[in-house]
């Protein structure tokens, strides 16, 4: 790609725009400021960022993603599209609402850290992360190939996959952690007592990390597909009664059992 382009300067497009040496550009004035001393370059409107644009990110929300890639594709008709949506069944259905000729592949980026916004942006955040690349009926394998070619840029490993497996996944891989990061902050907020805050340690500061996200964010994620989410918690909730089962019984060979398997699990979530 010879030049890219960026629309939305958060957490995730601000890391783009640093990793790509992308231009950019936001609806917020203060982001924009905040992006150029940064040393993005951030333009003041969205036909000037995309023109003449051979590849296009939008890092938009789910919900106001198709109506800016429409946007997007009346301004640069000869670039490729990608999004960086975390839910992909809309987005892969709003593809259907563009031009037969617009090259659009969904993607979504697995990245991010303690920080939120622009000021947390890193040009190194996809560095060994994976990157969902979901094809939709804009996709070509040229556009495909585009989209792999610039998530391998940034340091990030491609995964190909569809918008049902992407967005069952995320259930469990997105959506769950932050149901149960919000459940235990909470639980131990309440249960903890005043000298809490004092001896937090890492143990719970990273397993209550995703608590801390931007409220909006997390409605978004726990109202994706809310059946599903109520199933996964049902499973985890089941998890634990049967941790609490085995401690009032004293059994230690069913709590190895199950620290064990934990163990197990998590060593398989590890690339």
């Amino acid at each position: 790609m010879s030049r890219a382009a960026v629309v939305g300067l958060g957490l995730i497009g601000g890391s783009v725009a640093l990793g790509a040496g992308a231009r950019g550009y936001d609806r917020e004035d203060g982001v924009r400021e905040h992006a150029r001393r940064r040393g993005i370059d951030a333009v003041d409107s969205l036909a000037e960022a995309v023109a003449g644009a051979d590849l296009v990110v939008t890092a938009v929300p789910t919900d106001e993603t198709p109506a800016l890639l429409r946007a997007v594709a009346a301004l640069a008709p000869g670039a490729v599209l990608t999004d960086c949506a975390s839910l992909k069944r809309a987005v892969a259905a709003a593809a259907h609402t563009l031009d037969a000729g617009v090259r659009f592949v969904a993607s979504h980026p697995m990245a991010g850290g303690r920080g939120h916004g622009l000021e947390a942006a890193s040009g190194g955040l996809f560095r060994g992360r994976p990157w969902a690349i979901v094809p939709t009926a804009r996709s070509d394998d040229g556009a495909i190939a585009a989209v792999r070619a610039f998530c391998i840029s940034l340091g990030a490993r491609p995964v190909l996959l569809d918008a049902e497996q992407h967005d069952h996944v995320m259930t469990w891989a997105s959506h769950l952690p932050q149901a149960v990061a919000s459940a235990l902050a909470r639980a131990a907020g309440t249960g903890g007592g005043a000298s809490l805050p004092d001896l937090a340690g890492p143990g719970l500061l990273d397993a209550t990390r995703l608590a801390g996200q931007p409220v909006s964010l997390a409605l978004e994620l726990a109202l994706a597909d809310p059946d599903a989410l109520a199933r996964a918690i049902d499973a985890v909730s089941r998890e634990l009664t049967g941790v609490s089962s085995a401690l009032r019984r004293g059994d230690a060979g069913a709590l190895r059992a199950l620290f064990e398997d934990a163990a197990a699990a998590r060593r398989t979530f590890e690339r």
